[in-house]
């Protein structure tokens, strides 16, 4: 249990907003090492090319914004795209996708949760998703009124549906149907 909290710590790092570097801080770098850039293959899928898979709108909801970045630290890459969608002043909806070089540990983390909620009833809101393109877990936090459902989608991709205001996960489950699983999963 404690391996997988600390895998799961793990996959909150690669979620947390910001990670990245911007697009312009990106151009930048890439401008100062265009060499090291044309010698090695990325090692992840770049923002612009997950943006695609994020939905463009969400029905009763207005968008907010569109992020993305792609960085590289050290040994670790990550990209990410993150759209966000607002419902009044209380409620709101954002679904990020991340691909990551720590892909593997997190992939370990997310099978693991979704496999020890496995005995949850399919009634049960924090019952986990076993779909055809994706595994994951899903939370709720009554006190917040917060839910986030955490998908690995085609071994690789994290994707990540929170929402804040709603009583319970039906929407991040809505949400997270619509999202074409199926077609990210094939990206490469």
């Amino acid at each position: 249990m404690r391996e997988i909290k600390s895998h799961l710590a793990l996959l909150l790092l690669a979620l947390a907003p910001g990670l990245g570097c911007s697009e312009d801080s990106r151009a930048k770098a890439a401008s100062a090492s265009v060499s090291e850039a044309t010698t090695a293959p990325a090692p992840c899928v770049y923002f612009r090319d997950l943006a695609p898979f994020l939905p463009e709108s969400l029905e009763g909801f207005t968008h907010a914004s569109t992020e993305g970045s792609t960085g590289k630290y050290g040994e670790v890459s990550v990209s990410e795209a993150e759209r966000t969608f607002t419902k009044g002043e209380d409620r709101e909806v954002k679904v990020r996708i991340v691909d990551t070089t720590l892909g593997g540990k997190i992939a370990k983390a997310i099978k693991a949760a979704a496999e020890d909620a496995k005995q949850r009833p399919q009634s049960d809101p924090t019952a986990p998703i076993f779909w055809d393109a994706a595994v994951g877990f899903v939370r709720y936090d009554a006190s917040e009124a917060t839910a986030e459902a955490n998908l690995l989608v085609g071994d690789r991709f994290v994707v990540a549906v929170t929402s804040r205001g709603f009583p319970g996960t039906v929407e991040v489950r809505r949400v997270a149907r619509g999202i074409d699983l199926a077609g990210l999963a094939q990206l490469r």
